[in-house]
């Protein structure tokens, strides 16, 4: 999505940026939305219209698979647990991506366990959940402050670069070696320098990760005095664009 198709909020819209907007969806909206997020969060696939999101999954997404074994979707186990304890959907599956999970380093294969969809509906998925609720808060506020640190560290180590102004900002706020920084702060980083070109880069990262986490980002905001500069307009158009397709799926 581009600056351009984000646009302003239309005033009728304003409820796809309430809290709770998700119980705006049906329980088929809702697993698809669920569905999206595992698979964007496991593959790193951001198009919901890849084939990534787009084939068939019969042993996560229900039916026969081609030896004609049936299966339940996991997808709507996962939103039955999400609806019992009155959660944030997508939240509660980035719960289980996160160090809130606990998975355990496994010496005889040499790695972690993967994420499993079951995980978002097995016993210990609300505690995982409630762990990650508490925990957020701390690691955002953190990810803000070595962000602006390390932007800051990079805009005098370049200042010899001689650059032009949005030049500057734009290879600083690009910069992947140097800067640690979620798309999202790369994002609101840029808005303040009021640099298009990484605005356009970031926007749609940043639009995804702040509709799943609002709560806590517009709460860490306030604190902080940054709600204007964190909580653009584009910003939320983009959100609001985001939970428009969720909010008219019918596939």
């Amino acid at each position: 999505m581009t600056r351009n198709a984000a646009g302003g909020v239309v005033a009728p819209e304003r409820a796809l940026l309430d809290y709770d907007w998700h119980k705006q969806l049906t329980e088929s909206q809702l697993a698809a939305y669920v569905r999206y997020q595992f698979i964007y969060l496991n593959e790193h696939a951001v198009d919901w219209d890849s084939r990534a999101h787009s084939v068939r999954r019969p042993s996560w997404d229900g039916g026969k698979n081609n030896y004609g074994v049936k299966y339940t979707s996991v997808w709507g186990k996962a939103v039955h647990a999400i609806l019992e304890a009155n959660a944030h959907p997508g939240m509660w599956v980035h719960s289980q991506f996160s160090p809130a999970a606990d998975r355990k380093f496994i010496a005889a294969t040499n790695s972690i366990p993967e994420v499993r969809p079951s995980m978002m509906y097995a016993a210990a998925a609300e505690c995982v959940y409630i762990k990650y609720m508490d925990e957020l808060p701390l690691m955002l506020e953190s990810g803000f402050n070595i962000a602006g640190q390390t932007i800051s560290s990079r805009y005098a180590s370049t200042k010899s670069y001689n650059l032009a102004k949005d030049d500057q900002a734009l290879y600083v706020l690009c910069d992947e070696s140097y800067v640690s920084a979620s798309s999202f702060f790369r994002y609101v980083f840029s808005s303040l320098a009021q640099c298009d070109r990484a605005i356009e880069r970031y926007l749609w990262f940043a639009a995804l990760d702040y509709e799943v986490h609002q709560v806590v980002y517009n709460q860490l905001a306030l604190e902080n005095n940054t709600t204007d500069w964190w909580i653009t307009d584009e910003l939320k158009a983009a959100v609001c664009a985001i939970r428009e397709h969720w909010r008219n799926y019918n596939g």
